[in-house]
């Protein structure tokens, strides 16, 4: 009966009938992965193969005024549109902008006050930013409004036509949600800074959930109570009443006491303690903290955005690694509910179902990307999907309704850890369908082999370092051994951008990146409180300039959810400018390699697919051949690349594409498309 009344109050708060998996309804890009299933899909046609050459800018919004310096590749937006109207967010404070969407004027702008600038330069500075956007809600009956969460994490509201701040919610329409976490149960703990966001919130009905960034769990590693600086406390996932601001739920991301789960985090070996700076005085007083790593372990945040069922009444929330990102000597176990896709009753928070991608993760393998949601059907049996991306190169294709694999994920022997004191899992889930969608490990096979020389010349590199196949665990430097070598690495497979799904076909479509991570571990200092902990520097060899494995070093995939099958797979983007003009590659033929680098995310319309290279990459956004991967046509952007998800849009009868971009003085814009 419960998921009746959610049901009935989704379809009245957010006036319409479609399902989470059907794309943006109606000409509009009201939910920020085009709906609420995220699957970035637009039943749209009116740009097609035909005449997509024929597009042309239509309008420029520059964000120059928002910030000082201007804003430039940290704009990693992606607008929403309803009624005509674009909604954004602009510049390193996270400003929000109301935009014309037929002709780029600006309607309205909101500008934090200072007690939502707070903090400044010590918030963590992969969240120092514009965000990715906001959040779109009504009641059905004339309340709309716009929500955004400041870098500072209060969750504000903003009365959609004139952009006030909403009297109703909160104080003064906004929420300080570090209030909500658990900062009682972690002492010592500092709140400036530590917390901050980058995604736009999810919405069912009248709940509200924002995600959560937390400070990188790496250096300094803030793993341990023992550490000078201080730990990190969990990103719990808590929710929100779009009316009041008034706090509905929270769970624990960390078990505490009691709680399923918490068997999962044991407790550290006695010898983790054993270091320089000794035993600090607020664990003196409360030793009860090191029973159990629960007590005092961090993160298992969910910074990526969270998706909502509003079909079953759910949000599918991804979570991030504890603390810390490489070494787990001080968490020994699985570690839920890190790295795993929880299924929280929208009404309740209560746990409906969680499935656990990586256990005790090493490897900084967090969940990127907002689970989607499509409807497939399988050998004839309809199944309601889930499709989780990772940095490791899966496609995690889930019951949404149940959390059990529509293929078989098998538990299989990895590699055992040698660092004194980390227990590394023995096994870990192998999804059998889809196959990677990005390389996996590394071996002699794999090195560059442009020319014999350089060949010899990288396996002679490789002999120190360690090598192995996925989930080969992070090694001490030391004598021989600079540390391990992963493929992919920390921010390599999928990323943020997450994928696409044409929704009338069942096809996924994924960019992604074959980056190489070092994970070597050095012994604590005497100001970090811990036996190991990862090397400053992680990059990977390179060889005079060149990356040391073979391309491609980007690609786009696109797999069949019917069958689990790739259909295709190209490369994304051209060959960079240092591998293409590189003196020991003259004469050499080395193709298109792709390049390494995030791109823009993924837009599918029901003719075609559009992506950007990212910083760093073409000044173009492409628009590719849905069932081949071949590009039709480049359009090109004003000035650098394209840095933000492409979004497409009706008004008054045309169809718009924008995308975030960069213009000739490397300034972040909006630029809009439309045909002639």
């Amino acid at each position: 009966m419960k998921k009746i009344v959610i049901l009935a109050a989704i379809v009245c708060a957010t006036a319409t009938d479609a399902l989470a998996q059907q794309g943006a309804e109606r000409g509009e890009w009201r939910v920020f992965g085009a709906d609420a299933g995220a699957t970035r899909f637009s039943p749209l046609d009116q740009i097609h193969a035909g005449n997509v050459a024929e597009l042309e800018v239509a309008w420029r919004w520059s964000a120059r005024n928002y910030g000082s310096p201007p804003p430039s590749q940290r704009m990693q937006i992606s607008p929403l549109m309803i009624d005509g109207v674009l909604y954004t967010t602009v510049g390193n404070q996270r400003d929000v902008a109301a935009i014309d969407a037929a002709t780029g004027e600006t309607m309205w702008t909101w500008r934090p006050g200072e007690a939502e600038r707070r903090w400044g330069d010590i918030i963590e500075p992969l969240t120092r930013s514009a965000g990715r956007g906001v959040s779109y809600w009504t009641d059905g009956a004339g309340d709309e409004r716009i929500f955004v969460v400041t870098p500072t994490y209060q969750l504000v509201a903003l009365d959609a036509r004139t952009g006030y701040q909403v009297a109703g919610f909160g104080e003064g329409g906004v929420v300080d949600m570090m209030d909500d976490l658990r900062w009682d149960e972690r002492p010592g703990s500092v709140r400036e800074g530590r917390v901050s966001n980058s995604s736009p919130p999810a919405i069912l009905g009248n709940v509200v959930v924002p995600s959560v960034s937390m400070h990188t769990g790496s250096i300094p590693t803030r793993s341990s109570p023992n550490e000078v600086w201080p730990m990190n406390i969990p990103g719990d996932v808590v929710a929100y009443d779009a009316r009041t601001g008034r706090r509905l739920w929270r769970f624990n991301t960390v078990p505490s006491d009691g709680e399923l789960g918490v068997d999962t985090w044991l407790p550290a070996d006695p010898s983790m303690w054993d270091v320089p700076v000794g035993t600090h005085p607020w664990v003196q007083e409360r030793p009860e903290l090191l029973e159990a790593s629960w007590r005092y372990t961090g993160n298992v945040g969910h910074w990526a955005p969270v998706t909502a069922d509003e079909e079953l009444g759910l949000f599918y929330v991804p979570t991030e690694t504890p603390t810390n990102d490489y070494f787990g000597g001080y968490r020994p176990g699985s570690n839920l509910f890190g790295n795993s896709v929880l299924a929280l009753d929208a009404e309740t928070g209560e746990r409906v179902w969680h499935y656990q991608l990586t256990h005790h993760e090493l490897w900084d393998y967090d969940l990127p990307a907002a689970p989607i949601l499509v409807d497939i059907e399988v050998d004839g049996i309809p199944i309601k999907a889930l499709v989780q991306l990772s940095k490791q190169g899966f496609a995690y294709v889930l019951d949404r309704e149940t959390g059990e694999p529509v293929w078989p994920i098998l538990e299989r022997p990895v590699a055992p850890s040698d660092v004194p004191g980390e227990r590394a899992s023995p096994t870990q889930p192998f999804p059998t369908k889809p196959p990677p969608f990005e390389s996996q490990g590394i071996s002699e096979d794999d090195v560059i082999d442009f020319t014999p020389a350089l060949r010899a010349e990288a396996l002679q590199v490789l002999e120190s370092y360690r090598i192995g196949p996925l989930y080969t665990p992070p090694s001490l430097v030391g004598p021989g051994n600079n540390g391990t070598l992963s493929r992919p690495g920390a921010a390599g497979g999928a990323n943020w951008p997450g994928g696409a799904v044409d929704s009338e076909e069942g096809i996924l479509f994924v960019p992604s990146r074959s980056l190489v991570s070092r994970f070597g571990l050095v012994e604590g200092t005497e100001r970090t409180g811990v036996r190991y902990h990862v090397a400053e520097s992680r990059a990977a060899p390179t060889l005079r300039g060149l990356p040391i494995l073979k391309p491609p070093y980007g690609r786009i995939s696109a797999i069949d959810l019917k069958t689990g099958e790739m259909l295709w797979q190209v490369p994304h983007g051209e060959t960079p400018d240092y591998i293409r003009d590189h003196p020991d590659l003259r004469g050499v033929d080395v193709g298109q390699t792709g390049r390494p680098t995030i791109g823009s995310g993924l837009l599918v319309t029901s003719t075609l697919l559009f992506s950007g290279d990212g910083p760093g990459g073409a000044p173009v956004l492409r628009a590719y051949d849905k069932a081949t991967g071949d590009v039709l046509h480049e359009v090109p952007l004003p000035g650098g690349a394209t840095i933000g998800f492409p979004i497409t849009y009706e008004v008054d009868g045309r169809q718009y594409i924008v995308v975030a971009a960069v213009d000739e003085e490397s300034v972040s814009e909006l630029v809009a498309f439309a045909l002639r």
